[in-house]
């Protein structure tokens, strides 16, 4: 069998050959040897944080060391008391720093929690439920709506198939797959045949042949480059082991200035050599350490107070010492969740009043939009209370935004009982629309761009559509198209080839809206002085939408994308980041390396960041957030 290393750029039937595998699957026998081979589906970390290493980790500092050697010259001295205060000053401090950092490591490990416990495969052409960590290359899987992805896989077969692959990519919006090729240089947001480990299944249901495992996927390939990074000292831990090499300096010419002076006077050597260890001695700041670590934790403590947790005990101080800040967007300055923007109707779409954004209250077109939209919706309702407003929708965030509009505009829910009764023809990523059928008339919903090709506007109004769906699209928003075929002018078993000449009514605009305290939270950052940065894998045009949506003024030559940073050099990059603020349609690995040249022009580097793409870049700068 021949591990494949681009299978995004392979047909199925090169991909079956290559893992030696089938549409029946492997045979046990045959997936047992593989395991041997290849190990189990699970990520193998270098860095595994113990009790004991992590106790005596807090050793590790050159003011400690001091300090133990400082307590060993008094026991030869006999000076008890001052034994006594030295060794109670490492032990609290050690019991601190090591009761903070271990209540912090208990904390969930993110990477791990996306990997699920069973996953559904084809072996021995029976279908069975096994756990995932006993997949291995060459596995037949079955995925639906619900599940994690459990191993990368190259897609065979799909059906309206859809996957969050937030954690890897940063993008929010769900991402349609298909079976088709993509070319060899494709990065990951582009390949859509492969689903990865990690991601969700927000629709649909498909088959798939396992490609990578373990620390070969995706995401284990970010565990390793995590686990193989080396953290960053903190401003602080720089400050403080200078001034411990520099105080052990000082000590020693302190010594052998006394010695000598003694020897020259013609003192005993002895009583020279006591004496100018009891200096050494003094000079050795022993509360120094109790005083540092009692400070930093109870930074820890008012930063635990507003639900953060500090991971390391100067985290807290390099917090505060930042000098840059690298964000990304979905999540972090965005609220991870698509909502109605605004309805148009085609007239509004073609004339003056097309940008209007924001509506509150919608005209009587724009309700009749509404009331379409409800039938073509493939949503269920829970808990049904006389309440309308505290109904639970199922379903894609987008349908349940428009049922929740319905509501708020009274549009009335009293004859649907079951939403997908009206549909006649789902969605599926090969059609791109839906069809619902009521009062005669076939109504569609989908794809603007499809929707404008199967329409009968005139040329001059395809235009101006066309126009505003990509200038719109752009900007980061999700548009979805609404139109009209009457009943009589199709046959009575509707096909996707029988949508024609659709009445094209108008669009539904979606957006991720703003978190609320981010604006007043960038504009208090900026007047410290620190200098912010988006650091996104979305487009460009979304990133700059959202930067003027924190009115936040970006020109042309601020923005750079992920490509152009792989073709520029270190050297060539150092020149260009000072003026850049936004990073668009970046890796985890372009994160990583940008992390990096920010600290070597000097910049104390923050990021945030909530998803596992953003996992090597955290653990690389100053401090992660």
């Amino acid at each position: 069998m021949q591990i494949i290393r681009q299978p995004w750029s392979i047909t199925n039937e090169d991909v079956i050959k290559l893992l030696e595998t089938s549409n029946k699957g492997l045979t046990e026998k045959e997936a047992k040897n593989r395991l041997v081979n290849y190990g189990t589906n699970t990520f193998h970390n270098k860095e595994k944080i113990n009790i004991l290493s992590l106790f005596l980790k807090q050793f590790i500092n050159p003011l400690i060391f001091l300090l133990i050697g400082a307590s060993i010259i008094t026991v030869i001295l006999k000076e008890w008391v001052s034994t006594f205060v030295i060794i109670f000053s490492v032990l609290l401090n050690v019991l601190l720093g090591f009761y903070h950092e271990y209540h912090a490591e208990n904390t969930l490990d993110k990477l791990k929690s996306y990997i699920k416990d069973r996953a559904r495969i084809i072996r021995d052409g029976r279908e069975q439920e096994i756990d995932s960590s006993l997949l291995v290359p060459g596995d037949i899987l079955k995925l639906s709506y619900g599940f994690r992805v459990p191993a990368d896989a190259r897609l065979l077969t799909v059906n309206n198939f859809q996957v969050d692959e937030a954690i890897l990519t940063g993008e929010s919006i769900p991402v349609g797959k298909n079976e088709k090729l993509v070319p060899i240089t494709a990065i990951i947001s582009e390949r859509k045949n492969i689903a990865y480990s990690g991601t969700l299944v927000v629709q649909g249901y498909a088959t798939a042949v396992v490609c990578s495992t373990g620390n070969e996927t995706e995401i284990g390939k970010i565990a390793g480059i995590v686990s193989e990074l080396n953290r960053t000292d903190t401003p602080l831990k720089k400050g403080v082991d200078h001034l411990a090499w520099l105080i052990f300096f000082i000590a020693i010419v302190i010594v052998f200035v006394i010695l000598i002076l003694g020897v020259l006077r013609g003192e005993q050597l002895l009583p020279m050599l006591v004496l100018s260890a009891a200096v050494a001695v003094g000079a050795v700041p022993e509360a120094l350490p109790i005083v540092l670590t009692v400070i930093l934790a109870i930074g820890a403590t008012r930063i635990a107070d507003k639900k953060g947790i500090i991971k390391k005990l100067a985290a807290a101080e390099t917090l505060g010492s930042a000098t840059l800040i690298m964000t990304d967007k979905t999540g972090t300055l965005t609220k991870a969740d698509m909502q109605l923007l605004g309805i148009y109707t085609k007239q509004e779409l073609i004339s003056s009043e097309f940008h209007k954004e924001d509506q509150k209250l919608f005209s009587h077109d724009q309700k009749k939009l509404l009331e379409f939209a409800l039938s073509n919706l493939d949503i269920t309702i829970e808990d049904r209370e006389e309440d309308k407003k505290k109904w639970i929708f199922k379903g894609r965030p987008f349908e349940v935004d428009i049922a929740k509009a319905c509501i708020l505009h009274n549009i009335s829910f009293s004859t649907i009982n079951s939403f997908s009764s009206f549909i006649v023809l789902p969605f599926n990523s090969t059609n791109k629309f839906s069809v619902s059928l009521k009062d005669e008339k076939y109504i569609i919903m989908g794809a603007p761009d499809v929707l404008l090709k199967k329409s009968n506007v005139s040329k001059e109004e395809y235009l101006k559509l066309e126009s505003w769906i990509k200038t719109t699209s752009e900007s980061g928003k999700r548009l979805i198209a609404v139109g009209t075929i009457s009943k009589k002018h199709v046959k009575n078993n509707i096909s996707p080839q029988d949508i024609e000449s659709i009445n094209f009514l108008g669009m539904f605009v979606f957006y991720d809206p703003i978190r609320p305290e981010v604006p007043a939270a960038i504009k208090n950052i900026e007047s410290h002085g620190i200098k912010i940065v988006i650091v996104t894998g979305d487009l460009k045009g979304t990133a700059i939408f959202i930067a003027k949506s924190l009115d936040w003024a970006v020109i042309e030559n601020e923005v750079i994308t992920g490509n152009d940073i792989r073709d520029l050099s270190d050297e060539e990059l150092l020149i260009i980041i000072p003026k850049i603020k936004i990073f668009a349609r970046v890796t985890p690995e372009d994160k990583l390396r940008i992390g990096k040249l920010y600290q070597k022009l000097g910049e104390i580097v923050a990021m945030t960041g909530d998803g596992v793409n953003d996992a090597p870049a955290l653990k690389a700068v100053d401090i992660g957030i």
